[in-house]
């Protein structure tokens, strides 16, 4: 994770990021949960370890314009209003500001 103290990996952070009010969001979050209950790996692809990329990726892929993450936060599909982000930025400021 961008603060390097919680668990998880960038798709977690972008999870943070998606809209609290999406409706797509909690059918993502339960179409990859039914996969991962449902289906062994093989032949499911990715690991449950992957599960929140899988749920990720798959949001993405419900937007009108799907897009890569990177690009979804340029197009205003992610926001980055939430604290998390805030925290991040502040981070990186004190970082590299002068």
């Amino acid at each position: 994770m961008p603060d390097n103290q919680s668990p998880g990996e960038i798709e977690d952070f972008v999870a943070g990021m998606i809209p609290r009010d999406d409706p797509i969001w909690p059918r993502a979050e339960a179409y990859i949960n039914e996969i991962v209950r449902d289906f062994p790996k093989p032949p499911r692809k990715f690991t449950e370890k992957k599960a929140q990329r899988a749920k990720v990726h798959t949001w993405l892929a419900a937007r009108e314009n799907p897009r890569q993450m990177g690009v979804a936060i340029g197009a205003h599909d992610l926001g980055v209003d939430v604290p998390l982000c805030q925290s991040f930025t502040d981070w990186l400021w004190r970082l590299f500001a002068p």
